[in-house]
């Protein structure tokens, strides 16, 4: 694990906190590699009741850094997308549903921006809670890309199929 996600334990509890406030807890590379170990270190400890999961600084997490799609040394290719052993899910997907393959609870503490790839991660935890400075959105629809760090499975455990499928009608996007 590297230092973009921070694990400390209370007890049966362990808090587990994205560690990149600078970049609002942005998601790069290290990160996605650091919450699916994360999950994993998480998954082997037997005596774990509970998992809180949160975001360093004044933000849970901003979603993807776009700086992942411009960085040279970063190759996305079919070895990225393919199921991470034990998983449903990839590299990318893993950071969110990894909290949904744990066995105990996990609650996602919300605050600040909780977008894109931060919201599908909160998605992912049991249950959420968010302060009242929270904002939330997911702008790929917005741009006609679909958002698949696993929100097309774990939102339907959270939404009613009708609700997911109603157009948004607020005239913001």
């Amino acid at each position: 694990m590297n230092d973009r996600v921070k694990i400390t334990r209370n007890a049966h509890v362990a808090e587990v906190m994205l560690n990149r406030p600078e970049k609002f807890n942005a998601l790069d590379m290290q990160m996605f590699e650091a919450l699916g170990a994360a999950a994993d270190t998480l998954a082997r400890q037997a005596d774990l009741r509970a998992v809180i999961l949160h975001g360093a600084g004044d933000n849970f997490c901003a979603g993807i850094d776009v700086g992942v799609f411009t960085d040279p040394s970063v190759r996305i290719d079919q070895e990225l997308m393919r199921p991470i052993d034990g998983s449903r899910a990839n590299l990318f997907q893993r950071a969110a549903y990894a909290w949904r393959e744990l066995p105990v609870p996990v609650i996602c503490a919300l605050h600040g921006v909780t977008y894109g790839g931060g919201l599908q991660i909160a998605l992912g935890a049991d249950l959420r809670y968010a302060a009242a400075d929270s904002r939330f959105s997911i702008m790929e629809t917005k741009w006609g890309l679909i958002p698949d760090m696993s929100i097309s499975t774990t939102l339907r455990h959270i939404v009613s199929a009708d609700k997911i499928a109603e157009p948004d009608r607020s005239g913001s996007g």
